[in-house]
């Protein structure tokens, strides 16, 4: 009997120990979340229902957003700024984030690569961009950027729409 209760309690944890492995921290699921090609389709508050419970709209000062973006992640994200544009209508067009964490690049490679295909430039083992194509026939490109420092501990993203001329 004493050895059922041992072999099933061994199942359990085993079971909770894979359970807890799949799911992400944090900054993965927030990472997820600003690397997916469905952030193009997505606006301002769609975008911060996915980002929630880890981030939130700055509460910061005017003048703190200017230097650390309009969006305010816990701690555990370990975002050291993030902007996503546009606040008010359309769809979500510019993402600019800096993450503290550099050993990051191998998820963040990854999660690009999965989303996105082949990088159109690499520079590095952690430095790429991409190049997509329009969202429709004659629309405006589209880009991700990403690159990872050891020399600061950081990886900076971009995710973006360009600008018609």
């Amino acid at each position: 009997m004493k050895t059922s209760y041992a072999i099933l309690g061994l199942c359990l944890a085993i079971s909770a120990c894979a359970q807890a492995q799949s799911e992400p921290t944090p900054a993965e699921h927030v990472f997820d979340v600003i690397a997916s090609p469905k952030l193009f389709t997505s606006n301002w508050k769609q975008a911060m229902q996915q980002l929630a419970p880890w981030c939130k709209p700055s509460t910061r000062p005017e003048r703190e957003q200017i230097k650390r973006g309009n969006v305010e992640c816990g701690e555990s994200v370990k975002a050291d700024s993030f902007a996503m544009s546009p606040e008010t209508g359309g769809n979500v067009e510019l993402v600019q984030a800096t993450f503290g964490g550099a050993a990051n690049c191998a998820y963040v490679k990854k999660i690009l690569t999965r989303n996105f295909g082949k990088p159109s430039t690499v520079k590095g083992e952690c430095d790429m961009a991409w190049k997509l194509k329009p969202a429709s026939k004659g629309g405006p490109q589209r880009y991700v950027n990403f690159e990872a420092s050891t020399s600061d501990d950081k990886v900076y993203y971009t995710l973006g729409v360009e600008q018609g001329p």
